[in-house]
């Protein structure tokens, strides 16, 4: 899989699973203060990653990311990481 698909899939489910504006997706969007995700949205995140991805995510780790950016730059990590495994 390469990154352009990684960060497509990776917007497609913030779109999809919190009803968000496709224009709204951007790296330098604030998960909490600008797409207004909290805790329990973070944790409904993690999951979908995990089903879309196929990867395990570290919770504590996710939850500590503030960007989408930020965010596409740990999945495409992990992914990495899981390839070279």
């Amino acid at each position: 899989m390469d990154i352009e698909s990684v960060i497509e899939k990776i917007d497609r489910i913030l779109v999809d699973e919190f009803e968000l504006e496709p224009g709204d997706v951007v790296p330098e969007a604030r998960l909490r203060e600008d797409l207004e995700l909290d805790s329990l949205d973070g944790m409904d995140l993690i999951v979908a990653l995990e089903k879309e991805l196929g990867v395990r995510v570290d919770e504590k780790e996710l939850l500590r990311l503030k960007t989408v950016g930020e965010v596409h730059t740990f999945l495409r990590a992990a992914l990495a990481e899981r390839i070279t495994a």
